[in-house]
């Protein structure tokens, strides 16, 4: 049997391989390693982890279907050269194979093109990471999902059963921004944490050359959890927290520059006057993670877009001066 791997829809519809009606693009190619099994890991939000009834073809809101693995690589090559994507990212499963089959695809995507690779993965030795480097990976990414240890070990650690901690995603971190010179983790923001919690592990993560992919939580049918959000203030906190990344990322302010009360964010630091400019710029709030992701509909819905992948319109502006509380 030809090896197979998983792709997202709108992935698959850039490439030609299905016919996919699409508001924005992605500019980036959503891969997965192709198994049949359920991840050895348990992160009780996702739809792949062990105890899961869900769908395995699941990722957030993505779909990520099987595919011909030669045929995904030769069009990505194709659609590399043609400017209509700008990197290709894997994401891995835990399972018995699973070094051997990501490394094969790296190689042949490699064989083929040099489009930029970004790979998502759990933390590794030092040794891995250098291989994976070698092979031909340009970003590496260890996602916390979580933003604080409790909060990873309810969903994620200990207390799923499942092999993960916070303390060796944090040392897989830092080993790899060494080895790479930066990495890359992500956020899930709707799990329980504050607005104090999510901005102070990402400051924290910034002093270490870690660059913060922000998610919004969203749940998937089948998956063991399952929480069901305010909206309204569901969003207020993830713009807050996306003004406050950028602000941090951008060298504006720090967390310690921030104020906080009962956990939400008072005071960002900055005059009003310089988050009227941010807002009207739109970047802080479209998708974060490696250059050029855009991730259209991973966690969204048209009625209530979390990350835009594209420059907010000015209506959606004046939305986000209302979600962030901010007086005209």
């Amino acid at each position: 049997m030809a090896p197979k791997v998983r792709a997202s829809m709108g992935t698959l519809g850039v490439l030609g391989l299905e016919l996919v009606q699409m508001d924005t693009p992605p500019t980036t190619a959503y891969l997965q390693i192709f198994t049949e099994k359920r991840c050895a890991a348990n992160c009780l939000f996702c739809a792949q982890a062990s105890g899961s009834q869900a769908d395995l073809m699941h990722i957030a809101r993505g779909m990520y279907m099987p595919a011909d693995l030669e045929s995904v690589v030769l069009r990505l090559k194709m659609a590399y050269q043609k400017g209509y994507l700008a990197r290709a990212c894997i994401q891995t499963v835990l399972y018995g194979e699973w070094w051997e089959d990501t490394v094969y695809l790296i190689k042949r995507i490699r064989e083929e093109s040099e489009i930029p690779i970004s790979l998502s993965v759990f933390p590794l030795a030092d040794g891995p990471y250098r291989e994976l480097k070698a092979t031909g990976v340009n970003e590496l990414v260890i996602p916390l999902d979580a933003c604080a240890p409790y909060l990873f070990d309810k969903i994620k650690g200990k207390g799923t059963g499942g092999p993960y901690s916070w303390d060796r995603h944090m040392d897989g971190l830092k080993r790899g921004a060494r080895i790479f010179g930066k990495v890359g983790t992500h956020l899930i923001l709707g799990l329980g944490e504050t607005d104090d919690e999510a901005v102070s592990i990402i400051d924290e993560l910034q002093k270490h050359k870690i660059n913060t992919a922000l998610f919004s939580y969203t749940y998937v049918r089948g998956a063991q959890l399952s929480i069901e959000p305010n909206i309204e203030e569901s969003i207020r906190h993830y713009r807050a927290v996306q003004l406050a990344r950028y602000l941090i990322t951008e060298g504006m302010a720090t967390y310690n520059d921030m104020k906080f009360s009962d956990g939400k964010l008072s005071d960002f630091g900055v005059m009003r006057d310089a988050i009227i400019r941010i807002i009207e710029e739109g970047k802080a709030f479209q998708t974060t993670g490696c250059p050029e992701c855009n991730r259209p509909m991973a966690n969204e819905t048209f009625s209530k877009i979390y990350n835009f992948p594209r420059i907010p319109n000015k209506r959606e502006k004046e939305d986000i001066i209302k979600e962030l509380g901010i007086q005209e």
